[in-house]
């Protein structure tokens, strides 16, 4: 949990310098959504992946 939410203030804090505050907010919500789903098909089909990913995070 507290890896999805390093995520969201990561790519808010990018998003912010671009999009302002509330295009940051709905950016930093769909990279967190883009994650859990990458990260649950990977985990079907590619294990080894998903596990290299869930340490980088």
């Amino acid at each position: 949990m507290l890896g999805l939410l390093g995520l969201a203030w990561s790519a808010w804090k990018l998003g912010a310098k671009r999009l302002g505050p509330v295009g940051a907010a709905a950016f930093a919500a769909a990279v967190v959504v883009g994650f859990v789903l990458l990260r649950g098909y990977l985990e079907e089909r590619y294990p080894r992946i998903a596990d290299a990913i869930d340490g980088a995070v």
